[in-house]
């Protein structure tokens, strides 16, 4: 019989398991071996370890019990030692339930910690969305709203955080509705300023040399591909429309009929290529 090896390995208790309930099985009727292998399994589920060790010895120790209970010839003495074996492992199983409730608890509490933490800081996010004038600020700050959205536990939300997480949701979205609109407008304010400028610069240098352009199809092209044509007429406002028809009808009317066909082909061919 291996007694002694499961008394030397008591301190390893997964190797000392094996072995003890080893020697359990092959002796099953065996009230000494019975006793010590119980005993040990109710024994570890009392260290402060994991509980799902814990429960494993636990429940190691109900199956011992059930087995024993089923293979020993009872008397009076067997039948109070079942009985005592059976308060013990009512005891410990009481012991583990009640860790249990407590890391639940425990577990509870810190992710209703950890949503607090990550609500603060959305809300914190909120208040900078606010100030934002840029693409990139907006872009930043919706990356860094999903990242936070995605540490949340919402299934563990309290009443008080599911009220401020259903608060800064309607207020995000608002936020990002008005902020959009703001950023592409101040994008095309962008735009139609460097427009502006844009033509002013090609009417400049068409009155200072009119006869190079009149008389270079290349330098006309490339005049107007870098200053006139470049622009998305979708995306200029009415004000930058009336200056560059200005523009383009004092060019337009200073070319001969060979050079407006020209000067109309370029407005084709010419990419919109400015941002």
């Amino acid at each position: 019989m291996n007694m002694e090896l499961f008394e030397e390995l008591k301190d390893d208790i997964w190797n000392a398991q094996l072995v003890g309930k080893n020697l359990f099985c092959k002796n099953p009727s065996d009230t000494n071996v019975f006793c010590q292998y119980f005993d040990y399994c109710i024994k570890v589920a009392r260290y402060p370890i994991e509980i799902e060790s814990k429960t494993f010895f636990a429940n190691e120790a109900e199956l011992a019990l059930t087995v024993f209970c089923e293979k020993v010839e009872i008397n009076r003495d067997i039948l109070t030692k079942i009985q005592g074996k059976r308060s013990e492992l009512a005891s410990v199983s009481n012991e583990i339930n009640k860790c249990i409730l407590q890391q639940n608890q425990h577990d509870a509490e810190e992710k209703e910690r950890l949503n607090d933490e990550v609500l603060s800081s959305l809300s914190k996010l909120k208040g900078k969305m606010s100030n934002i004038t840029t693409q990139q600020d907006f872009d930043k700050i919706i990356s860094d709203m999903s990242i936070f959205e995605n540490k949340l536990d919402k299934t563990m939300f309290t009443e008080g955080q599911t009220n401020l997480y259903n608060t800064l949701t309607k207020d995000f979205s608002t936020l990002v509705s008005q902020k959009m609109a703001f950023i592409s407008h101040s994008s095309d304010i962008e735009y139609n300023k460097k427009a502006v400028t844009k033509f002013k610069r090609a009417f400049e240098l068409f009155k200072k040399d009119e006869n190079k352009y009149k008389s270079h199809d290349s330098d006309l092209y490339e005049l107007v591909a870098k200053y006139l044509f470049a622009f998305d007429a979708r995306r200029l406002f009415n004000e930058s429309l009336v200056y560059y028809n200005h523009v383009y009808s004092y060019i337009f009317n200073k070319l001969d009929d060979t050079g407006k066909y020209r000067f109309t082909q370029f407005s084709f061919d010419v990419p919109k290529s400015i941002n």
